[in-house]
């Protein structure tokens, strides 16, 4: 019996899009865009984390402004009851992803333990 995982794959895509756990995180992301307040700050988070990310990925020293800057958004988001129900519902779809990725390497895992 052939199996096409690719297949399967895009069943367990489907399947994701339908979870609970999905379908908060969507729901506190139309919240995010839909607030007048937190949108911007959200966007402009989001821009610092990846410029940030990038820095560190290349090896380029991140600079003491850009270390406030961070820490300033992170401050005002922490405050941001919108963005913080976002950042929650991103954390558990984080943690579905992460536990059915050790559910698909169990394979792999117990290949090198043997």
């Amino acid at each position: 019996m052939t199996v096409n995982v690719y297949d399967t794959a895009n069943q367990l895509e489907k399947e994701l899009r339908e979870t609970d756990v999905y379908l908060n995180l969507k729901k506190a992301f139309a919240k995010v865009q839909a607030d007048e307040e937190a949108n911007p700050l959200f966007q402009e988070f989001r821009e610092v984390q990846q410029n940030l990310q990038q820095k560190q990925m290349s090896g380029q020293e991140i600079s003491e402004p850009e270390v406030q800057k961070a820490q300033e958004l992170s401050g005002k988001i922490g405050n941001n009851e919108v963005i913080n129900d976002l950042l929650e519902a991103e954390k558990q779809v984080g943690q579905m992803i992460d536990d059915v990725n050790q559910v698909i390497l169990k394979p792999v895992r117990e290949l090198y333990q043997a």
